[in-house]
């Protein structure tokens, strides 16, 4: 046999490993994995049937390219002021955000906060989203904002009656937010900071007099159990979103970040909504049927009193700052475009 010469020995030996190769399955690389912050617990509405199907969903639809695991319950931080903390130090890839607990970075969403602006968390929710996609809205400029939403408009929650604006006068409330401060001190009252986990036990122990809490809040953490009297007046929402890192997300594969679009977006956004107002029904009619629980839901002449008492807050806040009276103008334009099914 005639010897095969030494290049040509090599040029065999790697057509072969080729032919191997291109005949052996791929083998697909490793999914991007994220961690999906929620200070909720596990099964609080929100945190279970919303942004846990999400991560679900996201993490199907990509090709196997994206694992996105919930770590609900504060187990990669409890205090809900820290959530974006957690996303900008790269502890969690994703969280679940309250935005008014970052002062000063997302005031323009403070606009849904204003008392009587909203009645129900899908058309805040649609229309903070709405103004965000239109570029209205600043502070997330480092930031992917998967949705941007809104609770349900936050009430009275107390341990003695309160029906009128004067109810308010000498008593200790806590807020959260700077329009719920400002409201809280024009009726007489004393504004009191205090972490959401904590509030059940500062209303318990006297530490605060009553709270302004959405209804599904008031379910989560169980301040039905510490308090007796509710006034169910809508004194503004609180505006909440689900964000990552944007470098994070650029740096995913094209399939990851299709995925994470497809339920993102004015679709999530809607979903959270809805499901804040699903809860407000659920909390609020179980909280009724109480016997330690008074909620008083108020006649024209009451929510008038309230709206008189209010109207300085509301107008104060569109006169502070020259760009509020445009946001003020396109949340209330998308609001009723919202109510009219547009």
């Amino acid at each position: 046999m005639k010897p095969i010469c030494l290049t040509r020995r090599h040029s065999l030996i790697a057509a072969a490993l080729l032919t191997a190769s291109a005949l052996m399955p791929a083998v697909a690389a490793e999914a991007a994995k994220l961690r999906f912050s929620s200070f909720e617990p596990p099964m609080a509405k929100i945190t279970s049937e919303v942004l846990t199907p999400f991560a679900k969903n996201a993490s199907e639809a990509s090709s196997g390219t994206l694992e996105i695991s919930m770590f609900a319950g504060g187990t990669l931080g409890r205090n809900p002021a820290q959530q974006l903390k957690l996303v900008t130090d790269g502890v969690a890839d994703l969280a679940w955000v309250v935005l008014p607990y970052t002062p000063g970075r997302f005031d323009d969403a403070d606009v849904v906060g204003l008392p009587f602006a909203t009645e129900t968390a899908i058309e805040g929710s649609l229309a903070l989203q709405h103004m965000f996609d239109n570029g209205e809205l600043g502070g997330f400029d480092d930031l992917k904002v998967l949705a941007i939403a809104a609770t349900s408009p936050v009430t009275i929650h107390a341990n003695n009656p309160v029906n009128q604006p004067s109810d308010m006068q000498s008593k200790r409330v806590r807020v959260s937010g700077d329009i719920p401060t400002r409201m809280v001190e024009l009726l007489g009252g004393a504004p009191v900071q205090v972490g959401g986990g904590q509030i059940a036990e500062a209303l318990s122990r006297g530490v605060v007099d009553m709270t302004l809490n959405n209804w599904g809040f008031v379910g989560d953490f169980k301040v039905d159990q510490v308090t007796s009297h509710h006034l169910n007046v809508p004194l503004g929402a609180v505006a909440v979103g689900v964000v990552m890192r944007k470098d994070r997300y650029e740096a995913l594969p094209a399939e990851a970040r299709a995925a994470i679009d497809r339920f993102s977006g004015e679709l999530l956004s809607k979903q959270i909504g809805q499901a804040f107002d699903a809860q407000q029904e659920e909390v609020l009619g179980k909280v009724q049927k109480s016997t330690r629980n008074t909620v008083v839901l108020p006649d024209e002449a009451t929510v008038n009193s309230w709206k008189e008492a209010v109207t300085p807050v509301i107008d104060d806040w569109r006169k502070l700052d020259p760009k509020h009276e445009s946001l003020y103008e396109s949340f209330t334009a998308n609001v009723k475009k919202v109510r009219s099914g547009g």
